[in-house]
């Protein structure tokens, strides 16, 4: 990276609004000195320096830069790391060894996780196989009702089915790294969405020796994007639905709301369009590009998961519980519905990229020639 740490962080990615709150750099900062705000956004807190300032940065730490997934070239040279070669304007999903559509065998799995089961599956069977010690991912909060998600670490089967299922607000799964330390657990999987997910690739092409380590396993969620809790809760209200009724969320091009008494609402998805959180109105990458596994709930059939595997460990985490009959999987040229909303919506968020009129620094090295896709 050179010569650089928080100082240009904050100025080239942060404040032009690239910042999709991923909370990488918070998770690996050595010193502590970065923090993070309820809206979702890195902060300097480190006693006496400004927000743009970093003294522990200015005597050779950037460790910060290095863990960021959107600061300059990121995208081109992860994709050299970890797949040998940068993407071609017509990979608009990424790089993928294979796509599939899966499916979990266990009954209570499958009920209880979203759409397949796989993530579930995936994370369950590491964990009592010893490949992974735990797992990053989100829960319900308990203040906020059943809308609302905080980071969370999961260490056995019981917590990873506790915290099954898609939210819809952010969660900066990350942070839970923090209990993952504290705990001294050495192998870790990391759930997270698109933006989260891109830190496998980071932590392995800048070195961030200490996560590249300890991340066994990386689990993308394909996004387009998530909205606020107040949002939401005003939407709802307008439809006459207490937010504290919904027991739970789906969305496939409409928003798909279940409740306590077991009835089931479908509201318009362009009503909860103005509050799309601010970090994701540029975020580029719908599929989790750089994942070892993508998982989206995006077919014709909500009993599969659309599920693309990209590296080598993804395909050896896969055909784990293939091979151990937790998972039944065909391919996902069966589910033409679900290829062309990958391709879609993975096209539409290409366009999300920082054009010329980006201002100053935050026009970064070789950016440029992948805006065409």
């Amino acid at each position: 990276m050179g010569d650089v740490h928080w100082r240009e962080l904050y100025r080239e990615v942060v404040e032009p609004g690239l910042c999709t709150g991923c909370a990488a750099c918070v998770m690996v900062c050595p010193r502590d000195v970065l923090g993070y705000t309820e809206d979702y956004w890195p902060v300097q807190i480190g006693e006496g320096m400004e927000k743009d300032q970093c003294v522990i940065g200015d005597r050779g730490c950037d460790i910060c830069t290095r863990a960021c997934p959107r600061f300059r070239n990121w995208e081109t040279d992860i994709d050299e790391v970890l797949f040998g070669q940068p993407r071609e304007p017509d990979q608009v999903y990424g790089h993928v060894r294979s796509i599939l559509l899966t499916r979990a065998t266990e009954k209570t799995v499958h009920e209880q996780g979203q759409d397949g089961g796989l993530v579930s599956t995936l994370l369950i069977w590491g964990l009592e196989n010893e490949m992974i010690d735990g797992a990053l991912t989100s829960a319900i909060t308990e203040t906020r009702g059943p809308f609302d998600s905080e980071p969370a670490l999961v260490t056995d089967r019981e917590g990873v089915l506790a915290t099954a299922g898609s939210r819809y607000t952010y969660s900066a799964n990350p942070l839970a790294m923090k209990q993952a330390d504290e705990q001294k657990l050495k192998q870790i999987a990391l759930v997270g969405m698109s933006c989260q997910a891109s830190i496998n690739g980071t932590v392995e092409t800048y070195g961030v020796n200490k996560y590249k380590r300890k991340i066994a396993l990386t689990i993308g969620l394909l996004c387009s994007k998530t909205f606020t809790y107040e949002g939401q809760k005003l939407v709802l209200a307008n439809h006459d639905i207490d937010i504290n009724d919904v027991v739970k969320v789906n969305i496939k091009g409409r928003y798909m709301v279940w409740l306590r008494d077991g009835s089931y609402h479908e509201l318009p998805l362009k009503e909860f369009h103005p509050y799309t959180r601010e970090g994701c109105k540029k975020c580029p990458d719908f599929a989790a590009e750089h994942a070892d596994i993508s998982t989206g709930g995006i077919g014709a059939d909500d009993n599969w998961t659309l599920t693309l595997i990209r590296t080598a460990r993804g395909e050896e985490w896969m055909k784990g519980v293939i091979d151990a009959g937790l998972i039944e999987a065909r391919p996902g040229e069966e589910d033409p519905v679900a290829m062309n909303l990958l391709t879609k919506l993975s096209t539409v968020s290409r366009k999300r990229w920082p054009t010329d009129d980006l201002v100053g620094d935050a026009r970064r090295p070789g950016l440029l020639p992948i805006i065409s896709t």
